[in-house]
């Protein structure tokens, strides 16, 4: 992100000296390899720990009057971890790292096509009889008894052989003691509360012209109450969209503002930093999605946290409740998939999993 052509980083107002990106730049290629390297070998620490180790290394070769700015561009380094895995830095596992694996290159990018994931819905709901979905049906309680009892809000008691559970793990965190009954054992209720589950915003601005003259991205670094707001990305399907990441303990001290008193704090921030370089406009609306205020999400992505053993978590929230050895009670979403943890296609995965889990067991005896 900082080696980008057109790109403009500033510290405090300030744009970085592009032999000070270089050098940084240079640094970051060495640090991506190191932390891979010791994601392989250990997962008690977390990624913040090990930057923080490998960057002290890094100071001592650089002149001492650099140090703060040097100091400041490690913060867009963690701020990336923080965007990529909706954690903050020094909650994610190392082991993370190594243990993603989406089955692609490095580099490549799956994306959605203008449709987005309405063809994906409308080919599913093509295949399933228009009575046996059920909208707007909140789900208060699972209750394993001679079939399974899913209890509606509105006090409505369906019963099914089996049922598949594909709430968010924030869902999950919140009401896993209440949504079942019995509950569910200690062993997978630890597993829950050990998994992490955080939060990314993405905030559109929208604006009468672009002002950024076709910049790639916007970093700015600052200290205090707005140093989360550092990336912002002219948009790359609407030439008057700016788009700005919000990661790491961000979403949290924004979860609860207005979008008119976000609007009023974004377009305040980008003036005073960037008003020395580029002649910044207000915005005239913003658009974002509140993950973490939303009561049936609670956040946004699955992560492990340090100290967790890999792979045995996400295989105990995999784990279905088992009655007269047939499963009963399955759990799938992304949480459950035990490499792409993070991602629709992880969920959609993890469904079909539990779907032919129960078919095996129902159709194929």
């Amino acid at each position: 992100m900082l080696d980008q052509d057109n790109s403009i980083t500033l510290v405090n107002g300030h744009l970085v000296p592009k032999k000070i990106l270089d050098k940084f730049n240079d640094y970051i290629r060495y640090l991506n390899v190191a932390l891979y390297e010791k994601s392989i070998k250990i997962n008690q620490l977390s990624v913040e720990n090990e930057i923080n180790n490998q960057f002290i290394e890094f100071l001592r070769d650089v002149p001492e009057n650099d140090h703060e700015i040097y100091e400041s561009l490690i913060n867009v380094y963690k701020n990336y971890f923080q965007t990529e895995w909706s954690s903050p830095v020094g909650e994610l596992s190392l082991s993370n790292l190594s243990i993603w694996d989406d089955g692609t290159e490095e580099e490549d990018s799956a994306v959605l096509n203008k449709q987005g994931f309405y063809e994906i819905l409308k080919d599913f709901r093509s295949k399933i009889p228009a009575g046996n979905i059920r909208l707007n049906c909140e789900v208060i309680n699972v209750k394993e008894e001679e079939n399974i009892m899913v209890t509606l809000k509105n006090g409505e008691v369906l019963h099914f052989d089996a049922c598949i559970v594909t709430c968010s793990l924030g869902y999950l965190k919140k009401h896993h003691k209440t949504l079942f009954t019995p509950q569910l054992t200690s062993v997978k209720q630890d597993a829950i509360n050990r998994m992490g589950f955080g939060n990314n915003l993405k905030v559109f601005l929208e604006y009468s012209d672009s002002w950024w003259n076709s910049l790639n991205t916007i970093l700015i670094l600052t200290h205090g109450e707005n140093e989360d707001f550092m990336v912002f990305q002219p948009s790359s399907w609407a030439e008057n969209i700016l788009l700005c990441w919000i990661a790491g303990s961000g979403p949290k001290k924004i979860c609860d503002k207005t979008d008119f008193e976000l609007k009023i704090l974004l377009d305040t921030h980008l003036h005073d930093q960037l008003k020395n370089y580029l002649d910044v406009k207000a915005s005239v609306k913003i658009y974002r999605k509140n993950w973490i205020n939303d009561e049936f999400t609670l956040g946004s992505y699955s992560y492990l946290t340090p100290g967790q053993i890999v792979g045995e978590d996400i295989c105990i929230l995999a784990q279905p409740v088992l009655k007269d050895n047939n499963p009963v009670i399955c759990f799938a979403g992304e949480h459950t998939d035990s490499t792409m943890y993070q991602t629709t296609v992880g969920a959609v995965r993890s469904g079909l999993r539990e779907a032919s889990r129960i078919s095996e067991h129902t159709f194929e005896k």
